[in-house]
């Protein structure tokens, strides 16, 4: 997954106590969408993870977007949200709207 260019954004702008956090909460969306599968590997290759504005340190939300370049085709100009993540930052838990309704639900199991 391309985290490590926001969180260098981060780390470059705000305090290293916020980099840490950030960096966590990527780390966290980043084990949640591998051991849930919820992304294929093609896709993992070619997304990015982006935080939320309304992020704070109980609940991480990040926003799941394609990536289009050379390497994964597409219009670089579009990057198109497929899902996002809420991840409270104490108990691991998580949630996810890729549903008809764009609701929050719990991540379901792992898929296989």
């Amino acid at each position: 997954m391309r985290m490590a260019l926001i969180v260098a954004l981060v780390s470059a702008t705000g305090t290293p106590a916020l980099a840490d956090a950030v960096q966590d909460a990527f780390k966290r969306a980043d084990k949640v969408i591998k051991e849930h599968r919820l992304l294929t590997p093609q896709q993992e290759k070619c997304s990015k993870l982006i935080l939320r504005d309304d992020t704070d340190k109980r609940i991480a939300k990040i926003g799941v977007y394609e990536v289009h370049d050379a390497t994964c085709g597409g219009d670089p100009d579009a990057g198109h949200r497929l899902f996002d993540l809420e991840i409270n930052m104490r108990s691991g838990t998580a949630k996810w709207d890729n549903n008809t309704d764009m609701e929050m639900r719990p991540v379901p199991g792992r898929r296989r």
